[in-house]
């Protein structure tokens, strides 16, 4: 798939060591706070209008009072979101509808619908220009009040198993046809789901491994703002797995990438609604997990693990104390948790990218302290033990991570009594720690021995 980006050799090249460095956390947090968010929040707020520049001022305050250059880059956004809208319509009847159709056709079918949303995603850049001229905010808040969280969540704190409960019978999973690789084959799932009450689709992108099972497999899920079905990096770090026997399947997390809710870019809508959002993020996606893990243990026939990096290893240790009330089939058999933390409080408090981008304040205009979040906990943070042997636990930390703070990382590694073997702690930030499992994959080497032996 020429012409995508493709991080893999950069990051996996024995020079990386040179620049995946705590330096480049401490760039990354204000880049993403005032560069790249606020073109995001822009770039969504163009979508949504369509590329009428007439609507901007009274519907889109974001975009007003820079008119010239944003009408500019509105105009070049509409064909991006046109070629898009028509590449994946013609790719979800390719891989979901009736009909014969080419293997080879099939792949670059998948390529032209990559590219066009690799292309969309781009047309951030042209609001550059616009954001030097005034700011644009990173984050259109829509915060709810304590009150309005309890109404909504409230009755899932009501008794143990309540927060996240699973039906016996799961939705029934659609799968996509199959491009065949030459290391794996690749092929997507989609599912009836929710988020919030609003009617939404479970999508998932599943690396499958040559010849017949059983498999082990692993559910990776990605951090918050992190879209690489709209991006495409052209794998993951877990997908190392695939090419060695292991099945992996990579879902698109609530409100991002496909699940994108108009008028937000992807995982705004997490930050933007302050607890209202992170508890209507875990409490599809964690459901989802456990849904996944029952597909691909019945699909594969081998152990399953669920893990994450960031807010999606915030979800899976939400999974690891939410499975024991679950059917037997849809617990995982083990996790691997990168850069997270046993504190949301904590995370929202004193994450140096929260604090970057004003959560503090905007959750104290709101009405919401550390106590009132604390309130919280059993939807938000890991119980006190996992529905897992510790041993089934992988956790990789970031001494240096200011994001997701790495004391209540290791904090949650004492508590649930992960051996010292499984846990491996990289003098880097939150986003270094992550990206040096490119170059360095012993982790995902030391789960694959686990599942192995299951």
């Amino acid at each position: 798939m020429r012409g995508l980006l493709d991080f893999r050799g950069f990051f996996r090249s024995p020079l990386s060591a040179l620049y995946l460095r705590p330096a480049f956390d401490r760039a990354a947090v204000p880049a993403i706070a005032r560069l790249y968010l606020p073109l995001s929040r822009a770039w969504a707020a163009g979508l949504a209008a369509q590329g009428d520049g007439q609507r901007v001022d009274a519907e889109f305050p974001e975009l007003a009072g820079r008119r010239r250059t944003v009408t500019r880059a509105l105009r070049r956004l509409a064909p991006r979101a046109r070629g898009f809208a028509a590449a994946a319509a013609a790719w979800e009847a390719a891989f979901f509808g009736g009909g014969e159709h080419d293997p080879t056709g099939l792949a670059l079918m998948e390529e032209h619908r990559a590219r066009a949303a690799q292309a969309l995603m781009l047309g951030r850049v042209d609001f550059l220009p616009a954001h030097l001229v005034k700011r644009f905010p990173a984050i259109a808040w829509s915060m709810a009040g304590p009150e309005a969280v309890a109404r909504r969540h409230g009755p899932r704190l009501s008794a143990p198993g309540a927060g996240f409960p699973l039906a016996d019978e799961p939705p029934a999973m659609e799968v996509s046809r199959v491009i065949e690789g030459p290391e794996f084959d690749t092929h997507w799932l989609r599912a009836p789901g929710s988020v919030g009450g609003t009617a939404d689709t479970l999508w998932a992108r599943v690396e499958r491994p040559h010849g017949a099972g059983p498999h082990p497999a692993l559910i990776f899920t990605h951090g918050i703002c992190m879209e690489t079905e709209f991006w495409q990096e052209l794998g993951s770090p877990a997908t190392r797995l695939a090419a060695s026997g292991f099945a992996v399947v990579r879902p698109e997390g609530p409100y991002h990438g496909r699940r994108r809710v108009a008028g937000s870019f992807g995982g705004e809508q997490v930050m933007a609604h302050g607890p209202m959002g992170l508890l209507d993020y875990f409490e599809a996606h964690v459901r989802e997990l456990g849904i996944l893990t029952g597909w691909a243990r019945e699909t594969f026939g081998g152990p399953v693990a669920v893990g994450g990096v960031s807010l999606g290893a915030l979800a899976a240790q939400l999974v690891a104390s939410a499975a024991g009330h679950w059917p037997a089939a849809m617990r995982p058999d083990g996790y691997f948790l990168v850069t997270t933390s046993d504190s949301m409080a904590s995370v929202a408090m004193e994450g140096c990218l929260p604090r970057a981008l004003g959560v503090p304040r905007v959750l104290a205009a709101h009405g919401w302290s550390r106590a009132t979040l604390e309130q919280w906990q059993p939807l938000l943070d890991p119980g006190e033990r996992p529905a897992v042997a510790p041993d089934k636990i992988v956790m990789v930390l970031g001494k240096r991570d200011r994001v997701t703070p790495f004391p209540e990382g290791q904090r949650l590694v004492r508590r649930w009594g992960v051996p010292e073997a499984n846990v491996f702690l990289r003098d880097l930030g939150h986003f270094t720690t992550s990206l040096g499992l490119y170059r360095d994959p012993a982790p995902l080497v030391r789960l694959g021995a686990i599942l192995a032996a299951a």
